[in-house]
């Protein structure tokens, strides 16, 4: 289980990689920028999966479900977004159950899209998988957290109108949120997702959404 891992960890930087020459490739400077600024987050994930894979073997994986509704807004394309997820906790985690907390979550997510503008609107619907980094302070009722992730999106379409046209339906998802938790039950939080195919096909506009979401983990 161990090389899985190991494995795991070079996923999250393939993936930034193959952001970083799609971007350096189009001269893009604000898109550079965003996908610099996740390479922290990613290379800390893959420090955090090496250094607990010698002791998350005995553990079981998928633990503590969580069901969450979200809604989003891109305001740039005039789309909204209504999510329903769940998420799972995994035995990759550092640091103190009564403090500083490192954990790595798995997220699975679908979603409709619905186009409020341009000509020859339409809606559809998405499908995602992500791996989540997240930081959370424990010890108390209130639980704070900072989270972020890189995963993977399927499209029913491929654009909501002529005016935003994303070309592929496959695309990457990158996220950064914070949040809290409130009891062992209840979480809330704010999410900003990036969505786009990193260059796979043109033109290749993406979508940005601004998210908020409330969860309730068993």
């Amino acid at each position: 289980m161990s090389a899985f891992f190991r494995s795991f960890a070079g996923y999250l930087f393939f993936v930034d990689a193959s952001f970083m020459k799609t971007e350096l490739q189009h001269h893009s400077s604000r898109a550079r920028g965003w996908h610099v600024g996740f390479l922290p987050i990613q290379c800390l994930a893959a420090i955090a999966l090496v250094a607990v894979s010698s002791t998350a073997d005995a553990q079981p994986w998928f633990t503590d479900p969580g069901v969450h509704v979200a809604y989003g807004r891109d305001s740039s394309h005039n789309v909204n977004k209504y999510e329903l997820g769940i998420n799972f906790n995994t035995p990759l985690k550092y640091g103190n159950p009564d403090g500083w907390l490192l954990r790595v979550q798995a997220e699975l997510n679908v979603a409709g899209w619905q186009s409020r503008g341009g000509t020859d609107s339409t809606n559809l619907a998405e499908f995602g998988l992500t791996p989540i980094l997240r930081l959370e302070k424990r010890g108390g009722n209130f639980a704070p957290f900072i989270e972020g992730g890189v995963g993977l999106r399927l499209l029913t379409h491929t654009h909501t109108s002529n005016e935003h046209d994303m070309s592929s339906a496959f695309q990457f998802g990158d996220m950064v949120g914070v949040g809290v938790s409130i009891g062992k039950s209840v979480e809330t939080g704010f999410r900003f997702q990036h969505i786009s195919n990193a260059g796979i096909d043109e033109p290749n506009p993406g979508a940005n959404f601004y998210t908020g979401y409330v969860r309730y983990r068993f």
